[in-house]
């Protein structure tokens, strides 16, 4: 009788049910069994149990609100610990690993348990009840539920998380970790005391969300991004301490007159975080109007100079961006009012000129993915025309036939020609800042891809010009296509719309200083006529 060999059955039968159990473990979903306190307070750490929560930490929700990276005290694939966050409302508790979420467990905040003969106060509050969808991409509409948002937006904002949200920045506080909604992007699309409609802005991460409105704060709910169009890496944080200023003189009319002044403000933005004003004079009439400030200066006299002045604290951010060609859509949404507005002609912007439209089809050819036509507009810009300081067109078509121009001329070359290929597309008005603290007026653009958001790029520098005190990187021309340095500060996106205080007032346009906008001026009264002077940005101090 033969005996069969059985030891290396039994040997490949174990390591068969070894390989299944590994890889039941690796794809098992997490789960709670318990927390510890199930009721408590923010700032108490809480301790959830159970398995498959993985040795890499990935998230928990509780009640909505994502923890930050600087909550989390401890993650094993049995225990996590925890600081509760400021804010946590009573709710469920879900853990998250790479197979999905967990099982729910409610948490009970422990300050919102009614206390029996106390007055229940502040019923007025807004509240998010639900969001739809739960996940999107940059431009989606999202649609919040709920209630006390006010009948009507006034100043209402939706914060969304910030994707620069990482603990190697280090926020300076709480409100650093959001990004809101954009005014200049048109976002919001709709505003009732029961839903509010906007589009996830340009720069917004997976995170909480919450709206802010003269009712007070709402609870903050969970709202996933979908990143696989592009990505964004903030670093090297600079943070600016800058006066702009500018000065009336020369006023001719009765002492009964009187000046709006609209002066172009520090711009909020992904990359340009945390602006304050910290000093103005003379005190503004509107602090923020689509980025702009309204100054009323009365009782002029003749001989006499009158100075208004801001200052700023601001942060600006190196920005490295990377879109992945895969997931890009070809074709914009046109009837969202971004895409109409920023591929319309303006006073600055000729899209419909005979010479621009001619100049497109050589740069780009038969291509239609919109992110390798701004590419090739902006390398045919970089590549036929030559940056010349201060060589400033009026109408800028000009330049692109003699094939010069400075940094007013290259951005608006680009914005026209991306705009007349169908890319929504703005000019960026500002200041570059270099080594020994002197601001230089300059000008840069960005194009928005449907998905990913805002571009930023800089054509005039993508020449590789010599700017004294401004290090340019290795490769400009690669560099300043998707990427930005964070050695310049942002007065104005796209051609800012003031708006005529007085229907008898005298509008003046003075176009190519460090803002684009249609009114700086309007003389009401007796004010027959004066003359002003935009004078350089200062930079007092950087950190």
């Amino acid at each position: 009788m033969i005996r069969k060999p059985t030891v290396p059955f039994l040997l490949f039968g174990g390591i068969l049910l070894l390989l299944l159990s590994i890889h039941t473990i690796s794809s098992i979903k997490p789960h709670i069994t318990s927390l510890e306190p199930s009721v408590g307070v923010p700032g108490q750490t809480l301790t959830i149990r159970g398995w498959g929560f993985g040795d890499e930490r990935i998230r928990i929700t509780m009640g909505g609100v994502l923890p930050p990276s600087s909550s989390y005290e401890e993650w094993s694939p049995t225990r996590i610990r925890v600081r509760i966050p400021p804010d946590t409302p009573s709710g469920l508790v879900y853990v998250f690993n790479k197979n999905g979420k967990s099982n729910p467990v409610l948490f009970t905040n422990a300050e919102e348990i009614p206390v029996p003969a106390q007055e229940v106060k502040d019923l007025g509050f807004p509240k998010i009840t639900s969001i739809e969808p739960e996940k999107g991409a940059v431009g989606d509409v999202v649609t919040i539920y709920g209630r006390n948002f006010g009948v009507s937006r006034g100043n209402g904002i939706v914060y969304f998380s910030w994707t620069g949200n990482t603990a190697s920045l280090q926020p300076k506080d709480k409100m650093s970790l959001y990004l809101a909604a954009s005014e200049v992007d048109l976002d919001y699309e709709g505003w009732s005391d029961t839903e509010i409609r906007v589009r996830i802005p340009s720069g917004a991460g997976s995170g909480n969300l919450f709206v802010l409105s003269d009712k007070g704060s709402s609870n903050a709910v969970y709202f996933e991004v979908d990143g696989s169009v592009s990505s964004t890496v903030y670093k090297e944080k600079r943070t600016y301490t800058v006066r702009s200023s500018m000065s009336i003189q020369n006023v001719v009319g009765r002492e009964d007159g009187g000046l709006y002044l609209w002066v172009p403000r520090v711009q909020e933005g992904p990359n340009q975080r945390d602006v304050q004003l910290i000093e103005q004079d003379p005190k503004a009439e509107i602090e923020n109007y689509n980025g702009l400030m309204l100054v009323f200066l009365k009782n002029l006299l003749p001989n006499r100079t009158y100075r208004v002045a801001q200052t700023f604290l601001l942060d600006r951010y190196e920005i490295e961006t990377r879109v992945n060609l895969q997931k890009l859509k070809t074709e914009y949404d046109r009837t969202r009012p971004l895409y109409q507005v920023y591929t319309a002609e303006n006073a600055v912007t000729p899209v419909k000129d005979p010479e621009i439209k001619k100049h497109v089809e050589l740069a780009i050819g038969k291509e239609k993915l919109p992110y390798v036509k701004a590419q090739k507009i902006y390398l045919y810009l970089t590549q036929k025309v030559r940056f010349i300081p201060n060589q400033t067109y009026r109408y800028i078509v000009q330049g692109l036939q003699e094939g010069r121009g400075d940094s007013y001329t290259f951005a608006l070359l680009f914005v026209a020609m991306a705009r007349n290929s169908g890319i929504p597309a703005r000019t960026i008005a500002g200041y570059l800042v270099t080594d020994t603290k002197q601001a230089l007026p300059h000008f840069w653009c960005e194009f928005y891809l449907e998905g990913a958001g805002w571009i930023e790029v800089d054509p005039s520098l993508g020449t590789s010009p010599a700017i004294e005190g401004f290090k340019l990187p290795l490769d400009p021309r690669t560099y300043y296509f998707g990427n930005m340095d964070n050695r310049r500060i942002a007065f104005s996106r796209g051609l800012v719309q003031a708006k005529r205080i007085s229907p008898y007032g005298r509008t003046i346009e003075q176009p190519e200083i460090h803002s684009l906008q249609t009114i700086y001026a309007e003389a009401v009264g007796g004010i027959r006529s004066f003359s002003s002077t935009w004078n350089n940005l200062e930079v007092i101090g950087i950190y």
